[in-house]
C-alpha cells in the first residue's frame, strides 16, 4: 500500500508546477471576460487561463480548453494550437483519456518538428508522453520520453529549466522501483533550482527526495526533507502541494505511531482538501485515516473511512466514462478540423515555391542597399550599444517589479485565504446582542485572530495574538484555528480553562516536528456566555468588562503563554454574573503597544480603558469609530508597529 501512496505524490508534483500558473489569474475577471461581448481572440485567451485549474477541477477545465480553441479557430484558422494542444492532453491524461491525450500529442509534435520556431514544444510533448506512460505502467519507455526532453533542451538550446526533467526522471524511475536512480535525479533537479533561485519548484524537488528516504526507511531525513518541502509550498502558497506534504508527515507520524499527530495532520491536509475541492487529495487523506485507525486497532473508523474512499473514487471513474463519448465527438472534429488546415497547407506550399522566385530578385537587390548603408551603420554603432544598454536596465528593472508583483500578488491571496477561515464582523453580530470587531494587519496577513462558535449553549470566543506577523504569524493562526475548531466542536470542551490547556499541549507537540523556537506559541483571551454567566481565561491576554455606570472591570490572565514556559501551570478561569448592559471587550497587544501621541510613547492599557470608557455610552458601530479615530490620531505618521485586533460584546 505504501508505494501505491508514494507514486501518487511524486507523480502530482509535476502536475503541481504545471498548474501554478493557473492559481495566480483573477478567475473572477476571466469569467467576466468570457460573459461579455469581447472579441474571439480576448474569449480564446481567457478560456485557456481558466483552464489552468486542472488539478482541482479537470472536468471543467475540458470545457474551458474546448471553448479556448473553438474561439481560436473562430479567429485565425490558419494559426497552430500549441498551446492548447498540450493543455488539452494534459486535462485529457488526469482525466484518464490516454489515447485522446497521446492524439494532442502526436499534433503537437507534428506540427513542432515543421515549425522551425516552435522546437520548445517538442520538450512539452515528450514530457506528457512519458507522463502518459507513467500512467500507464509503462516505466522503460516513460524513461525513453524523459530523456528526449533533456536532449531537446541541448539540441535547440532552449530556454527551458532542465530541473524539470530531471524530477519526470526520478518520477519514473521510482515509480519502477529503482530509487537510487530517483534519488539522484530528484537532487539533480535540486542542484538545478537551487543554483536559478528557482524557489516555486524546491518545495516539490525537497517533498520528493523525503519519499526517498521514507521507503528507504530512514524517517529521521525524510521528516527533514518534507518539512523543507511544506516551508517552501507555504512560501509560494502552493495550496494543493501543502495538503500533500501535511499527509506525507501524517503517514510518517503513523509509522512512528504517533497517532495524535498523524490524526491532526490529517485534518489540517482534509481542511485544505474540502475546502479547495482538490478531490485526489481527499481520497489520498481518507486512505490515510484508513491507515492510522487500522494501525490503532479502531477498524470502525478504518472502514468509515474506507468507504468513504471508495465512493469518491466511484465518483470519478462515472465521471471520466460520462465525458469519454462527448471527448471522443470532439476528436473527431478537430480531426477533421486539422485535415481542412492540411489542405491549406498544401496550397500555401505551391504558392511559396512561386515566392521563392522572386525571393533571389529580392536578395540581390538587398545586397546592394545593405553595402550602401554599411557606413550609416557603423555612424550610428555607438548609439545602438547605449540603446541596448538602456534596454538591458528597462528589462532588468521590469523583471524586479514584476517579481516584487508576483509576491504581493502570492500574500494578497493568503490574505483571501485567512480572511475566509475568520467569521466576519456582520456573521458575529448575527450571532450575538451587539459587536464590533477592529482587525488591522500589519502586513496585509496578520499573526492575530479571532475564532467563534457556538456549543453546548454557550457562545465561545477567543482573541489571539501569535508569535510574529506577516506570513509566519499567518501560518499560527491557521495552526490555531484548527485545534480550536478540533479541542471544542469535536471533542465538547467549552471551559475555556480546558481550551488553553489542551491548546498548549497541541501547539507544544506540533512545533517540536522540526525543533521550532521554544519561544513560538501565542498569547490568547477566551470568553465562554450564556444568558446567566461568563466564563473567562486568558493566556498573557486581558479581558476588559464594561458595566452600566461605565465601570470597568479588568479581568487578569495568567501570566504563561500557549506555548513552552519556564514555570508552565494549569490555566484558571473566572465566573461573572452577566449584569444589565454588560460588554465585554478582547484586544491584542498592538492596539496598547502602539507609539505615537505627543511623546512618540505607547498607548498602554490605561488609555486605552479611557478610550471605552468615554464612548461607553455610544451604540457599538459609533464606539468602533471613535476607538479607531482616537488610534488614528494617537498614531499620525508613525508606522504601525504589530497586527491590531479588539473586538467588543455585548452580554445583555
Amino acid at each position: 500500500m505504501r508505494n501505491k501512496r508514494l507514486i501518487f505524490f511524486l507523480f502530482i508534483a509535476h502536475c503541481i508546477s504545471l498548474s501554478l500558473t493557473g492559481q495566480k489569474y483573477n478567475r473572477d475577471s476571466l469569467n467576466a471576460i468570457v460573459s461579455s461581448n469581447a472579441n474571439d481572440t480576448t474569449k480564446s485567451n481567457a478560456y485557456l487561463a481558466l483552464s489552468g485549474d486542472f488539478l482541482s477541477n479537470p472536468k471543467k477545465a475540458l470545457v474551458h480548453i474546448n471553448k479556448s480553441m473553438y474561439y481560436y479557430s473562430k479567429y485565425d484558422p490558419n494559426k497552430k494550437f500549441f498551446k492548447r494542444y498540450i493543455r488539452k492532453a494534459t486535462i485529457l491524461r488526469i482525466l484518464g483519456q490516454v489515447d485522446s491525450s497521446i492524439y494532442y500529442c502526436n499534433l503537437l509534435l507534428n506540427n513542432a518538428i515543421k515549425t522551425e520556431n516552435k522546437k520548445s514544444w517538442l520538450y512539452d510533448a515528450y514530457g506528457e508522453l512519458g507522463l502518459i506512460s507513467i500512467s500507464q505502467g509503462n516505466f522503460s519507455k516513460a524513461i525513453e520520453y524523459f530523456n528526449k526532453q533533456i536532449a531537446a533542451i541541448k539540441k535547440y538550446k532552449l530556454k527551458i529549466p532542465v530541473s524539470k526533467a530531471y524530477n519526470n526522471m526520478g518520477i519514473a524511475y521510482g515509480n519502477r522501483g529503482d530509487w537510487d536512480m530517483a534519488f539522484e535525479y530528484f537532487l539533480r533537479s535540486v542542484k538545478d533550482d537551487e543554483l536559478n533561485n528557482r524557489t516555486d519548484q524546491l518545495g516539490n524537488d525537497y517533498n520528493n527526495l523525503g519519499i526517498v528516504y521514507l521507503v528507504k526507511q530512514k524517517p529521521d531525513s525524510a521528516r527533514k526533507y518534507f518539512m523543507m518541502g511544506l516551508e517552501y509550498r507555504l512560501k509560494d502558497n502552493d495550496l494543493l502541494g501543502v495538503g500533500g506534504s501535511l499527509n506525507n508527515i501524517a503517514l510518517l507520524e503513523k509509522d512512528r505511531k504517533n497517532y495524535t499527530q498523524a490524526l491532526l495532520l490529517a485534518d489540517s491536509a482534509l481542511n485544505i482538501a474540502n475546502r479547495y475541492e482538490f478531490k485526489k487529495l481527499q481520497v489520498e487523506v481518507y486512505d490515510t485515516y484508513d491507515q492510522v485507525f487500522s494501525q490503532m486497532g479502531d477498524y470502525k473508523k478504518a472502514y468509515e473511512y474506507m468507504i468513504l474512499k471508495n465512493k469518491l473514487n466511484a465518483v470519478f471513474e462515472k465521471e471520466e466514462s460520462s465525458s469519454k463519448i462527448s471527448q471522443l465527438e470532439s476528436d473527431i472534429q478537430m480531426e477533421q478540423k486539422q485535415s481542412e488546415l492540411l489542405e491549406k497547407d498544401l496550397a500555401l506550399s505551391k504558392v511559396e515555391q512561386e515566392k521563392q522566385k522572386q525571393l533571389g530578385v529580392i536578395i540581390l537587390g538587398t545586397i546592394i542597399v545593405l553595402a550602401l548603408l554599411f557606413y550609416v551603420v557603423t555612424f550610428f554603432r555607438n548609439n545602438k550599444i547605449l540603446k541596448e544598454r538602456n534596454s538591458i536596465i528597462s528589462e532588468q528593472k521590469q523583471l524586479i517589479e514584476e517579481k516584487h508583483k508576483d509576491i504581493t500578488d502570492s500574500i494578497n491571496y493568503a490574505q483571501k485565504i485567512q480572511s475566509a477561515l475568520i467569521i466576519s464582523e456582520e456573521k458575529l453580530k448575527n450571532s450575538v446582542k451587539d459587536a464590533f470587531v477592529i482587525f488591522k494587519p500589519r502586513d496585509i496577513v496578520s499573526g492575530d485572530f479571532y475564532w467563534f462558535t457556538e456549543h453546548k449553549g454557550y457562545k465561545i470566543i477567543a482573541l489571539a495574538d501569535c508569535t510574529g506577523h506577516g506570513v509566519p504569524g499567518a501560518f499560527m493562526s491557521m495552526i490555531g484555528i484548527t485545534l480550536l475548531n478540533q479541542i471544542v466542536n469535536e471533542k465538547g470542551i467549552i471551559s475555556p480553562a480546558l481550551i488553553l490547556d489542551h491548546l498548549r499541549k497541541e501547539v507544544i507537540t506540533i512545533l517540536s516536528i522540526d525543533g521550532s523556537d521554544k519561544r513560538d506559541g501565542m498569547d490568547m483571551a477566551i470568553i465562554a456566555f450564556n444568558d446567566k454567566e461568563l466564563l473567562y481565561a486568558g493566556a498573557n491576554s486581558t479581558a476588559l468588562l464594561l458595566n452600566n455606570t461605565n465601570e470597568i472591570l479588568e479581568l487578569k490572565p495568567n501570566k504563561q503563554p500557549i506555548g513552552v514556559y519556564e514555570r508552565q501551570e494549569n490555566f484558571t478561569e473566572q465566573k461573572v454574573t452577566i449584569s444589565e448592559n454588560l460588554k465585554v471587550y478582547l484586544f491584542s497587544d498592538g492596539i496598547v503597544d502602539q507609539f505615537g501621541g505627543p511623546a512618540g510613547k505607547k498607548i498602554k492599557v490605561k488609555q486605552f480603558k479611557e478610550w471605552l470608557s468615554s464612548s461607553a455610552h455610544l451604540g457599538f458601530k459609533q464606539q468602533k469609530q471613535n476607538i479607531e479615530e482616537e488610534l488614528n490620531n494617537w498614531k499620525k505618521n508613525t508606522e504601525q508597529t504589530d497586527d491590531i485586533s479588539a473586538i467588543g460584546i455585548k452580554l445583555n
